[in-house]
Formats: C-alpha cells, sequence, structure tokens
C-alpha cells in the first residue's frame, strides 16, 4: 500500500474481529475496532487501533462511527463486517423477538454498515466489503435454523452487493469458515439454555444439542475447529488482492461439509446429519 488505508472492523471484543484488527494492524491499514462497548477493545486500543462503541442495533451509534471515519480520511476504504451471534434451540420454541434480534444483529446491522460506507467509497471510486458470513449459509443443521437463516441472508444480500457495487470500483468478498475457536460456541450454550422449553417434546432435543456443542467445545481439533487467525488471513487476502474472490472457504472441515453437500443427493444428506446430530424423538 502507498498509504494507509482507514478499515472499520465490527465485532473485535474478541475471537475473528479482534484476530483480523490485529493482522490488519500489522499491515499498516488504519484500524477501527469495534464493539458494543469499548472496554474490551483496550488490547486492539494500545495494539494501535482507533476503538468505536458500536451497536449494530442501534443506527445512531453506526453513523456516528462512519462519521468519524470520513471526517478523518474522506472515505472508509474498508468494511469488515464481523458481528454476530448464534441462536440455538428448535424453531416452534424461539420467540419472534429473540429471532428478530438474531436478523438485526447477523443480517441488518451489516446491511445498515455496508449502505453507510458505500456513498463514501463510490466518491473515492474505490473501496471493499468484506462480509464475515459461514458455511452455515449453505445448508442447515437441526437446532440452530434461525442462526443459519442470518446466514444465508447474508451471503446473499453479499452476492447482489458484489454485482451492483463493481462498476463502482467497490468490491464485495464473503467469508466462510467452518467452526471456530471463539466464545461463539460459549454465546449458543448460553441461549441453548436460558429458555424452559414450552413443550417437554422438546427438552431431551435441547439437552442433546447443549451436549454435542460441549463436545466440540471441549475437543476442537477432533471436530475441526479452526483458529481465529486463519480466518484473518482470509480477510486480509480480501482486502489486499488485486482482484479478491466472491468466496473465501477457511477450513478442511468447512471445505468438506460443502462438499458432501454439492454431492450427496438431499436424503442421503438428510440423513448424515441426522446419524451425527440429535433430533426431536416424540414419545409414544
Amino acid at each position: 500500500m502507498t498509504r494507509p488505508r482507514a478499515v472499520v472492523v465490527t465485532g473485535c471484543s474478541s475471537g475473528i474481529g479482534r484476530a483480523v484488527a490485529l493482522r490488519l494492524l500489522g499491515r499498516g491499514y488504519d484500524v477501527y475496532a469495534t464493539a458494543r462497548s469499548a472496554g474490551p477493545l483496550r488490547e486492539l486500543a494500545t495494539a494501535g487501533a482507533e476503538v468505536l462503541p458500536v451497536d449494530l442495533t442501534d443506527q445512531a451509534s453506526m453513523e456516528e462511527c462512519v462519521r468519524r471515519v470520513e471526517k478523518r480520511h474522506g472515505a472508509v476504504w474498508g468494511l469488515v463486517n464481523n458481528a454476530g451471534y448464534a441462536l440455538a434451540g428448535p424453531v416452534e420454541e424461539l420467540t419472534l423477538r429473540d429471532i428478530r434480534q438474531q436478523f438485526e444483529v447477523n443480517v441488518f446491522g451489516q446491511l445498515a454498515m455496508a449502505q453507510l460506507v458505500l456513498p463514501g467509497m463510490r466518491r473515492a471510486g474505490e473501496g471493499r466489503i468484506v462480509n464475515i458470513s459461514s458455511v452455515a449459509g449453505r445448508f442447515t443443521l437441526p437446532g440452530a435454523g434461525c442462526y443459519h437463516a442470518s446466514k444465508h441472508a447474508l451471503t446473499s444480500f453479499s452476492d447482489a452487493l458484489r454485482f451492483e457495487t463493481r462498476p463502482f470500483g467497490v468490491r464485495v468478498s464473503t467469508i466462510e469458515p467452518g467452526a471456530v475457536r471463539t466464545r461463539f460456541i460459549e454465546t449458543a450454550l448460553r441461549l441453548l439454555t436460558a429458555h424452559e422449553a414450552r413443550d417437554p417434546v422438546y427438552t431431551a432435543f435441547r439437552d442433546d444439542l447443549a451436549h454435542c456443542y460441549r463436545r466440540v467445545q471441549h475437543s476442537p481439533r477432533r471436530y475441526g475447529v479452526g483458529s481465529p487467525v486463519r480466518v484473518a488471513r482470509a480477510v486480509e487476502q480480501a482486502l489486499s488482492a488485486r482482484s479478491p474472490r466472491s468466496r473465501y472457504v477457511v477450513g478442511t472441515a468447512a471445505r468438506a461439509s460443502l462438499g458432501l453437500r454439492r454431492t450427496l443427493p438431499g436424503a442421503l444428506f438428510d440423513a448424515l446429519v441426522r446419524a451425527q446430530l440429535p433430533t426431536p424423538c416424540p414419545k409414544r
């Protein structure tokens, strides 16, 4: 790079966002690290990032973030949409309020940030938007339907943006990791066990699902859980490549999952999922 470029990264309090911010700082970008609270961002501030509190459910805080970056740099050159969480549980039992909150953070907040930075990028004639989706955006597993739906939506919006913004010099890429060693599973477990089941028919399913999550949490290597650093490398590639790819699938497990989904007939893929993950079992 001939000059530092301003990159806004959302969801930097831990995990992937933190790893992305640190990697980009090491590559000479002007990094604006954001999270709902600036408290967890102290380490990134010490490393040289500008830290800003941004709540993806609060339009005013997003507007203020972009305004501050544009005041200093003229435009946001890069946006890394990383913030998100997993809402776990059977679809029937999830409240519409919780589902809407999932989409506010995982989808609408990302879209709002893209809409806010795009006018400046168009004026500048260049820019990069990197949306961190998931392989969960290409198939769906039991007990995580709303999370998968949010990633399907984010991936679809990313595809549309890629076509619509290219004529203005803006390139859009989607990062699709599999499971990553972050607080992600911890958050999913907390949400999964926080609500009492409305119907006892789902109690055993919830317990079995939580047990599966804990197995992955306690034996990450066995289940192909990757490092946030690998995702950060893919983000850097999407930002620095002359011709960035539309999608970056990160991790062997992620590639294997997509390969199975692409090649197996639907009924066989469903049978594989049922063999590996719990599903509700009606009482007789």
